[in-house]
C-alpha cells in the first residue's frame, strides 16, 4: 500500500482522523516533530500507522529518517508545521507548497500585500515590532484597526484598536521591555467593516478548496457564528446561509486569492468578510480549516483529510465540488466564549442538560471551575464546545437560544 507522510501537530486532523480517512487509501507515516502546543501522541501514531520521530533533528537528519520510511507523498494539517513540511518535501523530492508559497500562507503582512495586489482585498497593512512603529503605523492607516501576530492561528492575541491609547495598552502587553527574552512581530491593518450584527450568523464565512496543478475546486462554504470580542471565533456551521449570488461572489474571490498567493497544490482554508462594499479576504491558510472536516463528514459524504492525501498522491480525479452534493442537514460546532474581562471560571451549570437535546451529539467541557481564563488564548480558552445538527438554519437559530438559556456560566 502507498504511504503518505503526515507532519503532525495539534490542528485540523487528529491521529484518529487521519487513520480513518486513510483507510484503504494509504498507510500514514506520522512524522513527529517538536510541538509548541501539545504533547505528541506517539503511542497512538505507532498504533495506527508508522511513527517517524524527528524531534530534535535538523532538516537533513529528519529527511534522512523519513526517507527510510519510503513515503509516496507528504501533507500537514497544521499551520505551524507548513514550513517544516515544505523543507522535508524539498529534501525528498515530494510535491508540496514551495517555500515561497509557505511564506505567503504563514506571514500575514506579506499575504496581505499579495491579496491587495491581486484584488482579493483592499486593506492597508503595516508590519510592527515595537510601540513606536505601531503608533506610526496607526497614524498612517487610521482606525478601527486590527493588531495580530505576524504568525499565528486561532485568534490568539488579536486586538481591536480604535484609539492610540488602546494601541499603547496593547503594545505594553505584547512587546517585552528592553532586554526581554522573547520578541514577536505583529501586523497592524485596517479593520474590514462588517455587517449590522442583527443576524444570528457572523458576518464572515470560510471556503474550503482543493487545488491541483493550479486548478481550484471549491468543496464547501462554511458559515460562522458571531465573533466574541475582540475577534474570537464562537463556532461554525455547514452549509453557510448564503444566497446563491453571494455564494458565487465568495467562491470567485477565494479563487482569486489562491491564485494570487501562488497556491498550486493542496487543501486550503480561506476566510472572507461579508463587507457592505462586497466580500474581502480576511486571510488564507494553507491547510484544512479547524473542525471543518468534522462538519463535512457529518453533513455529507466528504472527507477533506482524505482529499488532501489524494491530492498529495497526485490522483487526477478532482474531488466533488460544492455543487455536486446537497446537504440534508445543517451541522454545527458552537462554543461558549468567556468575556474579555474574565480571569477565572467560577461555575458552569447546564452542560449535562445539553446532552438531552436531540440536536446535540457531543458536548466537550474545556475549562473546569477554578481554571484561569485569558482571552488572548483564542479558541484554546473556550469554556464549552458542543456539536450537532439541525434540519434547517431556522432550527439552528432557535437551538442557539436554547443552548444559551440552558448553560449558565459565572466568571471572576
Amino acid at each position: 500500500m502507498r504511504r503518505v507522510a503526515v507532519v503532525h501537530d495539534m490542528g485540523a486532523a487528529s491521529v484518529l482522523d487521519v487513520a480513518a480517512a486513510f483507510e484503504g487509501l494509504a498507510t500514514p507515516v506520522f512524522v513527529c516533530p517538536e510541538s509548541r502546543t501539545m504533547e505528541q501522541p506517539r503511542e497512538l501514531m505507532d498504533e495506527f500507522g508508522i511513527l517517524c520521530d524527528i524531534a530534535g533533528l535538523d532538516t537533513r537528519e529528519a529527511a534522512a529518517r523519513l526517507r527510510a520510511c519510503a513515503p509516496d507523498a507528504i501533507v500537514t494539517y497544521n499551520d505551524y508545521q507548513l514550513e517544516r513540511t515544505a523543507e522535508l518535501a524539498a529534501e525528498l523530492g515530494l510535491p508540496f507548497h514551495s517555500p515561497g508559497v509557505v511564506r505567503a500562507l504563514t506571514r500575514k503582512h506579506l499575504q496581505r500585500e499579495l491579496l491587495n495586489a491581486c484584488g482579493a482585498s483592499a486593506v492597508p497593512t503595516r508590519l510592527v515590532g515595537d510601540q513606536a512603529t505601531a503608533l506610526r503605523a496607526f497614524e498612517e492607516i487610521g482606525g478601527p484597526a486590527v493588531l495580530k501576530p505576524e504568525v499565528g492561528t486561532g485568534s490568539r492575541s488579536t486586538y481591536r484598536i480604535r484609539t492610540a491609547e488602546e494601541l499603547r495598552d496593547a503594545c505594553a502587553e505584547i512587546f517585552p521591555p528592553t532586554g526581554g527574552a522573547t520578541h514577536e512581530d505583529f501586523v497592524l491593518e485596517r479593520e474590514i467593516p462588517g455587517g449590522s450584527g442583527k443576524s444570528p450568523w457572523g458576518d464572515y464565512v470560510s471556503v474550503e478548496s482543493a487545488v491541483q496543478g493550479g486548478r481550484v475546486e471549491h468543496i464547501a462554504v462554511t458559515g460562522k457564528f458571531p465573533l466574541a470580542p475582540p475577534f474570537r471565533e464562537s463556532g461554525s456551521f455547514l452549509p453557510a446561509a448564503l444566497a446563491t449570488r453571494d455564494r458565487e461572489a465568495v467562491l470567485d474571490l477565494a479563487t482569486r486569492a489562491l491564485k494570487g498567493l501562488g497556491v498550486s497544490l493542496g487543501v486550503c482554508h480561506t476566510e472572507i468578510k461579508l463587507s457592505p462594499r462586497g466580500p474581502q479576504v480576511i486571510e488564507v491558510n494553507g491547510r484544512l480549516g479547524g473542525l471543518v472536516n468534522d462538519l463535512l463528514t457529518r453533513t455529507g459524504d466528504l472527507n477533506a483529510v482524505e482529499i488532501a492525501a489524494r491530492l498529495a498522491l497526485g490522483e487526477k480525479d478532482p474531488p466533488a465540488g460544492i455543487d455536486a452534493w446537497e446537504p440534508d442537514r445543517v451541522s454545527f460546532v458552537f462554543a461558549k466564549v468567556p468575556p474579555m474581562e474574565a480571569t477565572q471560571l467560577l461555575s458552569l451549570d447546564g452542560a449535562d442538560d445539553l446532552q438531552t437535546m436531540p440536536e446535540i451529539s457531543r458536548v466537550m467541557v474545556q475549562q473546569e471551575p477554578g481554571a484561569r481564563i485569558d482571552w488572548r488564548r483564542g479558541r484554546l480558552g473556550h469554556t464549552l464546545v458542543c456539536y450537532g445538527a439541525t434540519r434547517t438554519h431556522d432550527d439552528l437559530a432557535r437551538l442557539l437560544t436554547r443552548i444559551n438559556n440552558t448553560v449558565q456560566v459565572t466568571y471572576k
